[in-house]
């Protein structure tokens, strides 16, 4: 899974290019409008002006000879194609589309094909193909004229003309609507409808217009020759800016539609893409709980471990420094404490036994352990030992407390019946010991 900040900028870069995608969308969008009325008021025009040439043609009378763009030759040696796609990309499968139709095409046709491409797509593509590219025009303005299409109209004519190709189609986008676009097959030199014996080629030819099937009869002024020799020429450059128009209102509908769902699925990108950062985000924090909630443990643990070594080297070290004391005196004094246990008892047995709890050190379990030893009262606590004290306290089986070497001094303040020095005394004590 990637890490926050990876996704983060993943974000970022989906939201740049929705923003894109939608100025590209909106360019599209104002663009298409002109586009498609263009081309919706000139097609009626291409159209009954493709009818007309035919009927002019077909009226001619015999022997006065006919065009040669009109001439359709029986032995077709090779084929010229203009492929008609945009100079820019961001436009869905429009310029892909067109240059599938018009390779097939020509793979179909079986004859030597020459290229002249119109539009940097159609140029590079074809280049990269291998194909014969003989000339590319770019750059086309927005909104052409004739003018801009005549240097193109004019080289197909020259080719068809000099005999280097014998026959001239187009292969265009057909605008229908918005969102159907078809790339077509055209055919343009000779200006007659072209008939391919190839079924699957065919299938790429675009229908020509339906042509009144009445005899018109025309009267020329100055002659047959000089108004064919005039209108001829128009109407070629007339189909292929017809087929330049269709192609401009195809790409701003197709970029506009292509432009609208990249900003669509750059949204649910984003959202998908939200929702995994803040996943990614999430288990960031819970690892860093767990680790700040583990460290705090193993220090816990490292302290307690700290705490009972302590204690357990101070315990082990005044164990021993008692048992030494203990050790020392013992032999010295077997005769003593023996003496004075005796007299202790003795003394016990006259007096009343005083409360040994108020000693600091002495509970009640161990105010009991010294009775059973004797020790019943403050005077014969404050004559005692530390080693009769312990030798007390070990035989009831109890451990010895800290405060224990101040017992004695303790009791002779309560003999001595100084109360307050005793209480003054006990809270100076650290521990049960004197600071």
């Amino acid at each position: 899974m990637a890490s926050a900040r990876e996704i983060k900028n993943r974000i970022r870069s989906v939201k740049n290019i929705a923003q894109i995608a939608r100025a590209l969308e909106a360019e599209a969008a104002t663009k298409v409008r002109r586009a498609q009325a263009r081309a919706l008021a000139s097609r009626a025009f291409a159209e009954k002006a493709w009818e007309i040439l035919l009927n002019v043609q077909g009226a001619t009378p015999a022997g006065t000879g006919t065009h040669p763009l009109l001439t359709e030759r029986e032995n077709i040696k090779s084929i010229l194609i203009v492929v008609i796609t945009s100079d820019r990309g961001l436009a869905g499968a429009y310029n892909g589309n067109i240059l599938r139709v018009a390779q097939r095409f020509a793979s179909r046709m079986g004859k030597p094909v020459k290229f002249i491409a119109v539009g940097k797509k159609a140029r590079d593509s074809l280049i990269r193909a291998r194909v014969n590219v003989i000339a590319e025009f770019s750059k086309l303005p927005a909104n052409p004229t004739l003018a801009d299409i005549r240097p193109i109209a004019h080289l197909a004519i020259d080719e068809f003309l000099s005999g280097s190709v014998d026959d001239v189609y187009i292969a265009y986008t057909d605008f229908i609507n918005t969102i159907t676009q078809r790339p077509v097959v055209q055919g343009w030199l000779p200006l007659i409808p072209h008939e391919i014996g190839d079924a699957v080629a065919a299938e790429y030819v675009k229908d020509v217009p339906a042509v009144t099937s009445g005899k018109q009869d025309y009267e020329y002024e100055p002659s047959p020759q000089a108004i064919l020799d005039e209108i001829v020429p128009r109407f070629t450059e007339l189909q292929l800016y017809q087929a330049l128009l269709e192609s401009q209102a195809s790409e701003h509908s197709a970029r506009m539609v292509a432009m609208r769902s990249a900003s669509d699925n750059a949204s649910q990108l984003s959202g998908d893409l939200t929702l995994l950062y803040n996943k990614a985000r999430q288990s960031a924090i819970t690892a860093e709980i767990l680790d700040i909630v583990g460290g705090a443990e193993a220090l816990q643990a490292t302290i307690d471990a700290a705490v009972d070594h302590i204690l357990a080297a101070d315990s082990a070290t005044s164990n021993g420094k008692s048992q030494k004391a203990y050790a020392k005196a013992l032999p010295q004094s077997a005769s003593k404490t023996m003496a004075a246990t005796a007299a202790k008892q003795k003394a016990a047995a006259s007096g009343q036994p005083d409360d040994l709890t108020k000693i600091e050190g002495i509970g009640p379990k161990m105010s009991a352990a010294l009775k059973s030893a004797g020790i019943s009262t403050f005077a014969v606590l404050s004559e005692s030992s530390e080693a009769e004290l312990r030798m007390a306290i070990e035989a009831a089986g109890m451990r010895f407390s800290p405060s224990l070497v101040t017992w004695a001094r303790q009791a002779t303040l309560a003999v001595n019946g100084e109360w307050d020095a005793l209480e003054e005394f006990q809270k100076n004590l650290v521990s049960g010991r004197e600071a």
